[in-house]
Parts: C-alpha cells; structure tokens; sequence
C-alpha cells in the first residue's frame, strides 16, 4: 500500500477526500476510485474514530484510506495510533516544519506531504522542503493557499506554475505529486492536462450540499473525466 504509481501515467489516481459516511465510501470505490481521504484534523469534514471504523468497516478494504493528520498531534489522533486503532497506513502530514509528534510508525506506513501552494517558488523549493522533513516524503500533495485554512476551500492555484516548475527540472525525481484545490468534474481533465498530476484530490467539488456529503452522480462524473484526460 503507498503512493507509488508506474510511470508513463495513462491517467492519475483518484482519491476522494473528507469522506463522512459510509454511503460515500462505498459509492467512490463503486466509481473506481484509488484512495478515500478521512480527516482526523480539523474542519467540517472531521471525523473521530467511532466514524472513521464505520466507514472502514464498509469499505471492507475495497480501496485504502488515508488519515489527514496535524503532525504535531500525540494521542488518539497520532500517526501511531491510527495504526493500531485503525490499521490505516497512509498519511496525509499537516507539519509546520516538517515534523511528526511520536513515534512514527515503520513500513508498510508512507506519509504524503500536504505543500501550500501561493507563488511559483513554494514548487522549486520543494526538494528542501522533502529533505527537512522529519519523516520519509513518500507523496507531496499541492494545494492552493488560502490564509488560515488547511483545505477543502474549493480554491486552486496557477496550474501553469506546476508545468513550469516540471518543465525546468525542478520536480525531477520527486516523490508521486497529489494535485488538490478546487478539482470538480468541469476542470479536472484541464487540471490533468496542464500540471501532469500522479493523483488528484477532490472533495468539495464531488458535494452538491453540506461539507463531507458527497454526491454520487459527481463522483461519477469526476472519475469520467479523469479517463477522459
């Protein structure tokens, strides 16, 4: 389980983020998707761990999940112990500075770096943001930067500035890059077509309602056009 994907990439992964029910899990893996995002930080799609086993439960290890994190959390929250409590292996690290309170559990567990993206340089300063951080960088997600908040604000950033940085050498030989921000079934294949994302991340923009109510007539839709890209 990780974050690996085969290069030439006929199209990225899919993980839809902020899942709260279990009706929603099981309707994105029904759609194919590779990855369900349960959100363990903060914000309208949070969800404690009596949630977070109903959902597993119902998935039934169809598709992994990955837990989003503040890694500076110890106790229930931890990296650790979302392990044991929850056999969850993927991590989605919200870590000023790059670190990760506690033990940080061995392989098979990989951590995906969440990246605030504002301006061109927060993409060619990357490879020092990797190699400061405090545990093994496995995936870097990208999303856009808004002033006090994490995500899910349905904001993108300047897809360009992903195809110049790559352009110039500057992602070479980074881990699998995770695009986020703003992605719905309108703009994803433009999204795909631009930055040249290993994965993308939706959750807002698969909702027609309440944050962390998903839809699934729009899963299916987002997934369509992905393939299409």
């Amino acid at each position: 389980m990780s974050f690996a994907v085969q290069r030439p990439v006929k199209s990225p992964k899919v993980k839809i983020c902020g899942i709260t029910r279990p009706a929603d899990a099981v309707a994105a893996a029904t759609a194919g998707v590779d990855a369900i995002g349960l959100n363990f930080y903060s914000g309208p799609r949070r969800i404690n761990l009596t949630q977070a086993r109903a959902i597993l439960d119902a998935l039934s290890g169809q598709v992994p999940a990955v837990a989003l994190i503040d890694g500076s959390a110890t106790g229930e929250y931890s990296a650790a112990h979302l392990v044991a409590a929850l056999g969850v292996r993927l991590f989605q690290v919200y870590a000023a500075g790059g670190g990760l309170a506690g033990p940080i559990p061995p392989a098979p567990a990989a951590y995906g770096l969440v990246a605030h993206v504002a301006q061109p340089a927060d993409l060619t300063q990357l490879p020092q943001r990797i190699g400061t951080a405090a545990f093994p960088v496995a995936a870097v997600l990208l999303d856009a930067c808004v002033p006090g908040r994490l995500g899910g604000t349905g904001t993108s950033f300047n897809w360009q500035w992903v195809a110049t940085a790559r352009a110039a050498g500057a992602l070479t030989g980074l881990p699998p890059l995770i695009l986020a921000g703003g992605l719905n079934p309108g703009n994803v294949a433009a999204a795909i077509t631009i930055a040249q994302p290993d994965w993308v991340d939706v959750s807002g923009g698969v909702e027609s309602g309440s944050p962390g109510i998903k839809d699934a007539r729009r899963i299916a839709d987002f997934m369509a056009a992905v393939r299409s890209a």
